[in-house]
């Protein structure tokens, strides 16, 4: 083999391969998007946040119960409609691919016969005339400069090759051809004067490429029946059985699925479900290529070698499939519809022909076993010449009666085409102008109305979106645009009407899974309770979607969970917290939050959120704290979003135990987020209930209150009323209509009636500013047994310290007698006696829920673990450190000399005597001196 037949071998191979390469590309992309995608408008699923409060705990104060309430997030997923996409950087390489694919048939071309070629290059000035390249306004809009340099840099080179150049080698002509059409390509973007000019001629040449891609359904009208024919005698050859009667069989079949599909391309039947015609295209050009090899070998073509037929027909095959493909991806209907006719009528048409021609003219060599190979294609009197004829008559009938809806189709396309690339150019009004066009030509072009809808919507124009989505409902109803529709109503707070949609939608659409969903959640705005959770429970499909839905749906409306109690899919966990929470029930698991990195992302909050309301899992509290605090700090959040993040973040540390830093947190949050500062009021109110801090609990209550909060409830009173805010307390009572517990009885005189429990209450709202020696006085007036049970309890939490081993547990006695038994407390009286090995012990073994632990930022209340807290320190300012936190809290009188003690240690006498005073606001100067002398 000689050098340039090498090369020539090489050019072959690579020319094959890569049509080969394109067809294999795009023959899966049409699968994927037939059977693994969704060739259609892009539909997703949406969140629709529902906030409702749950109780976080239930606070005991004394014999009143207050329950501290936060909220959390049902998360329900509706289907909502997207923007159409518009692939710019695909359809620049679709372009580029096509003018590959171009001059790939300009060099076969060279190899054409005289007069064959003289066809092709008609048939060339023919199809670039609708290239589009003289609307690159290349030396002003619309000359035909464009034209004129494609004429130059192809068709010239071509001519002039197979002119006088006829004995050059296929390397040389590639080359030649292939220079010629990059600069040519090069001069045409260069040159042109519009806007994006790679996206427009992208656009534009896929009009050119749809003619050939006809031109090729046209060529494989009966490849089908050819194949199956050549099939079956090469099966019989030799055999001689009447196997005409099989060949009769399977093309009848095959003609009768052609005319269902042609039926229903015109909407006349829609019997049974269909394969789509890209996918049969792809089986009929397989079957296509071998009926070529067979036409090569017996029928005379307009060319001498064999492997241009086969890169012919790779090519022709590639391109179609590409412009499939583009069309299908880009959803423009009109395309789809201009080919899909196209390939029915062809494949019918000359499929009914040639079977007809093949039945009269070859059954009998069919069935005598003999080889037809040969004298298929060269049948005597031409009846090959006239069933192409005939096909083409029939090709033309079958158009006719679809009222030439091609034409229209083309037209269409063209202008689909140009609307997406003013979309992806950012030119919303010339968009919408040829969108609505392209409908007005052709109602059954489902993106066109959705398109512009969509523009109008991001040019804040929704009612010009819900006139046109109204008129596509009219005319040509698809899911996509009744789904935008319907949430534009929505929004609009024009539900009914978009009830009416969702119910009409359901009348087109029967049993379709994106308007049931949508249509249960807007029941649920109207209180059909009953109607909403039976569309979901009979909704098919979506099972993540469904029981995610139900879940949410029972605990807004506080059901009983069914079959879906379940926790499969985010949402469905996300959601079962939610439920639990409010039953004040423990989920049973935990849902993954280290892993969150974007605060602003809500189902990210609604996580957050449901989970630490539940419980916050074994990681420490302090990785927790520094995923909030990273999440809060990245510094994109809306205000919002930030005050959701930070109150996850109060929920978390009220979990932990941290009052200390929860209570600053309170105060933070209140002044920043001033529209919600009565809740945080109130919630430090709460908070400082608990911890018997009634002097501060009052302030807060009575702040809420002023801050507009009006979710007052009996238990609220007393605290406000031994707080020191008695005034206050019987403002609410009158003017909020809240009651007084039943055993605060007011005189004629408005004083309050003495009995053991109000002695309970004056004692508690006296306990953290008592001293030792005054416990067991407070203890003895109380009288009912059960309320000193109650005392006895906050005296060892937040006095023990105070006693002596013995009198504890003379305490705890009187404690156990009524009954009572908490095992945290059995925990916490064996530290505070020193029965426990370590600290460290004593903090795991302590409920985490109920006591903080050791450290700064703890509870400051729990004196006694405060002060016990003071052997983790060696250093006497981490000593000082440690009680100086503690005492903008609690004001025990231990505590406090004991920080009076260490100010002295590490030499700030001033501060020393700065703290003596303060104490002296609450304290006697007797006892006063008498702390000094025993603690100094």
């Amino acid at each position: 083999m000689t050098k340039n037949n090498s090369m020539d071998y090489f050019f072959q191979k690579a020319i094959i391969f890569l049509s080969l390469l394109i067809l294999l590309a795009a023959g899966l992309g049409i699968i994927s998007l037939n059977f693994f995608g969704h060739s259609d408008l892009p539909v997703s699923t949406g969140l629709e946040p529902e906030k409702f409060d749950v109780p976080l705990d239930t606070i005991e104060v004394g014999t009143e119960k207050i329950t501290l309430k936060t909220q959390n997030y049902l998360v329900f997923q509706r289907f909502e409609s997207l923007p159409p996409e518009t692939f710019p950087y695909f359809s620049q390489i679709t372009g580029l691919v096509i003018w590959l694919v171009l001059l790939l048939f300009l060099v076969l071309m060279t190899f054409f016969n005289r007069y064959p070629f003289l066809i092709a290059s008609g048939l060339l000035i023919f199809l670039l005339s609708f290239s589009g390249v003289n609307s690159l306004n290349i030396g002003g809009i619309h000359t035909t400069y464009g034209l004129i340099i494609c004429l130059i840099g192809l068709f010239l080179p071509a001519s002039l090759i197979h002119i006088f150049f006829d004995h050059w080698s296929l390397a040389k002509r590639t080359g030649i051809i292939f220079l010629s059409g990059i600069i040519c390509l090069f001069f045409l973007i260069y040159l042109s004067t519009a806007a994006f000019p790679t996206l427009l001629f992208s656009e534009n040449i896929s009009l050119m490429a749809m003619i050939m891609a006809g031109g090729f359904l046209i060529y494989i009208g009966h490849a089908f029946i050819s194949n199956v024919f050549v099939g079956l005698g090469k099966l019989n050859n030799g055999v001689g059985i009447r196997i005409s009667w099989h060949f009769g069989i399977i093309s009848i079949f095959y003609l009768v699925l052609l005319a269902l599909m042609y039926l229903e391309l015109n909407g006349e039947v829609d019997i049974i479900p269909l394969p789509p015609f890209p996918v049969v295209f792809i089986i009929i050009g397989v079957l296509g290529f071998l009926e070529i090899r067979n036409k090569i070998q017996y029928l005379e073509q307009p060319y001498n070698s064999p492997w241009v037929g086969k890169a012919f027909y790779l090519l022709g095959f590639a391109l179609t499939s590409l412009v499939i493909f583009k069309a299908e991806l880009a959803v423009n209907t009109p395309m789809i519809d201009f080919l899909g006719h196209i390939f029915v009528y062809s494949q019918l048409g000359f499929g009914l022909l040639f079977f007809l021609y093949l039945w009269i003219n070859f059954s009998g060599i069919l069935n005598s076993g003999k080889p037809i190979d040969k004298i298929l294609y060269k049948p005597p009197f031409f009846p090959y010449v006239h069933m192409r004829l005939g096909g083409l008559l029939s090709f033309l009938i079958l158009l006719v009666y679809a009222d030439a809806i091609v034409a229209v189709q083309f037209n269409t396309a063209s202008t689909m085409n140009a609307a997406d690339y003013y979309s992806a150019t950012d030119r919303p009004l010339e968009a919408r102008v040829l969108y609505e066009n392209a409908f007005e030509r052709y109602r059954k072009n489902k993106k066109a109305l959705n398109a512009s809808a969509h523009l109008y919507l991001q040019e804040n124009q929704p009612t010009a979106a819900i006139k046109v989505l109204t008129r596509s409902f009219e005319e040509n109803p698809n899911i996509p645009d009744i789904l935008l529709l319907s949430e534009n109503l929505k929004k609009g707070k024009r539900l009914n009407e978009s009830i009416y949609y969702l119910e009409t939608g359901l009348k087109y659409f029967p049993d379709n899974s994106f308007l049931i969903n949508n249509l249960a959640l807007q029941y649920l705005k109207i209180n059909l309770i009953d109607e909403a959770k039976s569309l979901l429970e009979d909704m098919e499909g979506f099972p993540q979607t469904k029981n995610g839905n139900l879940i949410a749906l029972n605990a807004q409306n506080n059901l009983p969970l069914g079959r879906e109690r379940k926790s499969e899919g985010i949402l469905s966990k996300v959601n079962l917290l939610a439920f639990y929470n409010l039953q004040e029930e423990n989920a049973g698991f935990e849902m993954e939050t280290n892993t969150i990195r974007n605060g602003a992302d809500l189902l990210n909050r609604a996580i957050l959120r449901n989970q630490w309301t539940n419980n916050i899992g074994y990681l420490p509290i302090d990785q927790h704290l520094r995923l909030l605090d990273s999440l809060v700090g990245q510094g994109n959040l809306l205000l919002a979003e930030e005050e959701d993040l930070k109150e996850s973040g109060l929920v978390l540390r009220y979990k932990a135990g941290q009052i200390n830093e929860l209570l600053k947190q309170l105060n933070g949050m209140a002044f920043k987020f001033n529209r919600n500062a009565g809740y945080y009021h109130a919630f430090a109110g709460s908070v400082l209930s608990g911890q018997m801090d009634f002097e501060k609990a009052a302030v807060e209550w009575k702040q809420a209150f002023e801050r507009g909060y009006s979710n007052f409830k009996a238990p609220h009173l007393p605290v406000l009323y031994f707080g020191g805010k008695s005034n206050d307390a019987l403002f609410i009572f009158g003017t909020q209509k809240v009651p007084f517990p039943d055993w605060m009885v007011f005189g004629e005189d408005k004083t309050l009636v003495e009995n053991d429990t109000v002695i309970l209450f004056r004692q508690m709202s006296d306990l953290p500013k008592m001293l030792g020696t005054e416990l067991i006085p407070a203890l003895g007036k109380i009288q009912n047994e059960g309320l000193q049970a109650l005392f006895i309890e906050q005296i060892l939490l937040k006095k023990g310290h105070w006693f002596q081993k013995a009198e504890i547990d003379n305490l705890m006695t009187i404690y156990r007698n009524q009954g009572n038994e908490k095992d945290y407390l059995e925990e916490y009286v064996a530290l505070i006696k020193n029965e426990t090995l370590s600290l460290d012990k004593a903090l795991t073994s302590i409920d985490e829920n109920a006591l903080s632990p050791l450290k700064v930022g703890g509870n400051a209340y729990l004196t006694p673990m405060v002060l016990k807290g003071l052997e983790g320190y060696d250093l006497d300012v981490d000593k000082y450190n440690h009680l100086l936190e503690a005492s903008q809290f609690n004001k025990d009188p231990l505590l406090w000399i004991n920080l009076v003690k260490y100010s002295r240690k590490i030499g700030l006498d001033h501060y020393a005597s700065k703290n003596l005073a303060i104490m002296s606001e609450w304290i006697g100067t007797e006892d006063l001196i008498t702390l000094q002398l025993e603690h100094l």
